[in-house]
């Protein structure tokens, strides 16, 4: 592949294994859809939901701390690194039948892939019940019998609302202090917090911010609303040090009652993998 890759350019390269491909596949693509899935996962979530349902089958995962961690992946291709994107002569050598990527981040990877006649799947996960949709659906493409929820998966996601319906304890995630940064509802993490009915008091503020789905707060607006929960958000690269440099941190009356919670990145902000969203869920549980 190499020596090729030196003879031609990267864009004619790719044109040519997309069309050999097609050639090798085309004649029994109906069934290889179906019954013979060589799936490659661009996320960590995508790739645990496949595994999920059919370790055989996947074939590409991203190389991610999270990925590293799971043994069921020892003998899978890694085909990306960090937030870098994906390596695209690495997928199509690996004659993939369908390619799943995250909506925004893989739109550019997606549709090359897509444009060399291979099965792509776009996942826009903003909640408990689009992940839902999503695990449903990639069990329907497998053909399999007796479809499943994720709740069958994910059961510390879904309490006992009987016990917590009355819970309404405030609280404020807070996930960056320059800008001071809280998801708001139409947020995974806006989402998960209110599934345990948490009373998320950003949730429905609106202000522009250049990460959708955010609420930009202000030390005036925290002092005023006077959280008595504070999730703190430990951020790839940092650690929750940064949030007690706030110059009102002393006042906040969840930093008064010690009612402050620490939260990895993955699985509250980011749903990462089914094991952080695991643990996301229990942690919001004891909130």
């Amino acid at each position: 592949m190499h020596f090729f890759s030196k003879l031609i350019p990267k864009s004619l390269l790719l044109i040519f294994l997309g069309s050999l491909y097609q050639l090798t596949y085309a004649s029994n693509a109906k069934d290889n859809i179906k019954k013979n899935f060589r799936i490659v996962a661009l996320t960590s979530l995508s790739a645990d939901l496949v595994n999920q349902i059919n370790n055989d089958s996947l074939v590409g995962i991203p190389g991610s701390s999270l990925t590293r961690k799971n043994s069921d992946f020892d003998n899978k291709t890694i085909i990306s690194r960090g937030r870098m994107q994906p390596d695209l002569e690495k997928i199509i050598s690996l004659n993939p039948t369908l390619v799943i990527g995250a909506s925004g981040f893989h739109d550019k990877t997606l549709s090359e892939i897509k444009r060399l006649g291979i099965n792509t799947v776009s996942a826009n996960i903003k909640s408990l019940k689009s992940l839902d949709n999503f695990y449903q659906d990639l069990q329907r493409k497998f053909e399999v019998n007796n479809v499943t929820s994720i709740k069958d998966v994910l059961k510390s996601c879904y309490p006992d609302y009987s016990i917590i319906k009355q819970n309404n304890k405030d609280v404020v995630a807070l996930v960056s202090v320059k800008p001071i940064l809280s998801p708001g509802v139409n947020s995974w993490a806006g989402s998960l917090i209110s599934n345990f009915k948490l009373n998320n008091l950003s949730a429905n503020i609106q202000n522009k911010t250049q990460f959708k789905g955010y609420a930009n707060l202000s030390l005036e607006w925290l002092l005023k609303t006077k959280p008595n929960n504070l999730i703190l958000i430990k951020t790839p690269g940092s650690d929750v040090s940064q949030y007690k440099s706030l110059p009102i941190w002393e006042k906040l009356p969840a930093v008064k009652n010690n009612k402050v919670f620490e939260f990895d990145y993955y699985g509250l902000i980011n749903p990462g993998n089914l094991d952080s969203i695991d643990t996301a869920c229990r942690k919001l549980s004891l909130i």
